[in-house]
């Protein structure tokens, strides 16, 4: 293996190791920081946000419940996989994509309810920790 591939290959198992922990993260922080919800985090949160008049067709609040619990629950799976096969694995980057996916579609899903305005640190972190993971994916390619 030559000094390039090491670079990368050093690159994508930190990013990937950043990105898990940003999700992991998020759990813990605020996902919206005024208006509905502001201050809430998990069920309560969904909660608040639904039973306000948020609704989005197709997903219920316990949906969105289980895709916010989601988002952490994949940065914890990210850090195993790396941890046993490294980043540049297929299963790491099978986990890498469907963090992403997820992450992305519960930020979207919080976008409608809430506003784009009112999203919080957590939101914000989860969207970084999901596009880190991503690009973990592509940085290195055996």
């Amino acid at each position: 293996m030559d000094d390039e591939s090491r670079r990368r290959l050093l690159a994508a198992d930190l990013l990937a190791t950043a990105g898990g922990g940003g999700l992991v993260a998020s759990a813990f922080l605020h996902w919206v920081r005024s208006g509905p919800g502001n201050g809430l985090r998990g069920h309560d949160l969904v909660d608040t946000v639904v039973a306000l008049g948020g609704a989005l067709p197709g997903l219920s609040a316990a949906r969105l419940t289980a895709l916010w619990y989601l988002v952490p629950a994949l940065g914890a799976l990210a850090w195993l996989s790396v941890g046993l096969t490294g980043a540049h694995s297929l299963p790491s980057r099978a986990v890498a994509a469907t963090a992403g996916a997820t992450t992305g579609f519960a930020i979207v899903a919080f976008v409608q309810l809430a506003g784009f305005a009112a999203l919080g640190p957590g939101a914000l972190l989860a969207a970084a920790g999901g596009a880190a993971l991503l690009a973990s994916a592509f940085i290195y390619r055996t």
